[in-house]
């Protein structure tokens, strides 16, 4: 996980991090002040990507906002990191959550989510930064994300940011979308396998990132502060059992710049 996040904030032309970071027309990203030592053509006074052919006019290149604050954060947390002890890593296996039609033997108490399907990590989020990744497999239907520990578990749960609920999720294997209101559809890569978590309490936002290729999925900004939070994680309802349909909690044994992995 942490040299995708470190590969995606080093700009390839002066391989330091990137400072204002800016996307050419082909997708190539750099340093804003990079630009003006790439190749230029002199008719049009185009760019030219130093990896392909393409050409990128003046209106063709933009501002990479998302990633250049990634990049700011990832900064502060390896200048933080270097400044602290190491701390031993958490070696527990992985847990995995599906949905069953066998009836578990729990007592009922009012922790539970009664309607919905819907699991809880134990950690409790309150402040600071935290990371945890997903492996979401082939399952055709999942959420994913946090949410308030205050909310109602007596209810069926409406996904909603305005309802306390931070996620993303598929439906029927290739539809994504983030819960806000109204539902924002996501292009997401088809074969997206497993799913970085990164909630930041100081900033107010979570965001979710493709470890495939370390892409960026979606970010919810300025959530509300007025309670802790806790992971939260959805399986299909599936029926019967399949467990196909599996969503794997993993622990992060080599977290790097993200610190010692809190695992939910």
């Amino acid at each position: 996980m942490a040299h995708f996040f470190k590969e995606r904030s080093t700009c390839p032309f002066c391989q330091r991090y990137l400072e204002r970071p800016m996307y050419l027309k082909c997708g190539y990203v750099c340093c804003l002040r990079c630009i003006d030592s790439l190749e230029k053509i002199p008719k049009t006074g185009g760019t030219l990507c130093p990896n392909c052919s393409v050409v990128s006019l003046k209106e063709d290149i933009l501002p990479a906002f998302v990633l250049g604050r990634l990049t700011a954060k990832i900064k502060e947390l390896e200048e933080s990191q270097s400044c602290s002890k190491n701390e031993p890593q958490d070696e527990d296996i992985s847990r995995s959550v599906y949905f069953g039609s066998k009836k578990q033997d729990r007592k009922e108490c009012a922790e539970r989510f009664q309607i919905t399907t819907c699991v809880l990590g134990s950690s409790r989020f309150t402040a600071g930064r935290h990371y945890w990744e997903v492996v979401v497999g082939t399952s055709k239907e999942w959420d994913i994300g946090v949410c308030k520990e205050s909310v109602d578990r007596q209810v069926p749960v409406a996904l909603s940011d305005k309802q306390g609920f931070w996620t993303v999720g598929v439906r029927e294997g290739n539809v994504y979308a983030a819960s806000t209101e109204p539902l924002t559809e996501l292009s997401v890569n088809p074969r997206l396998h497993r799913v970085g978590i990164f909630l930041d309490l100081q900033e107010k936002q979570v965001s979710f990132w493709d470890l495939s290729d370390g892409s960026h999925i979606f970010t919810f900004f300025e959530i509300s502060e007025s309670d802790a939070y806790r992971p939260l994680f959805i399986p299909a309802n599936s029926c019967p059992d399949d467990q196909e349909e599996t969503l794997t909690i993993c622990p992060v044994t080599h977290p790097g710049i993200f610190g010692p992995p809190v695992n939910p």
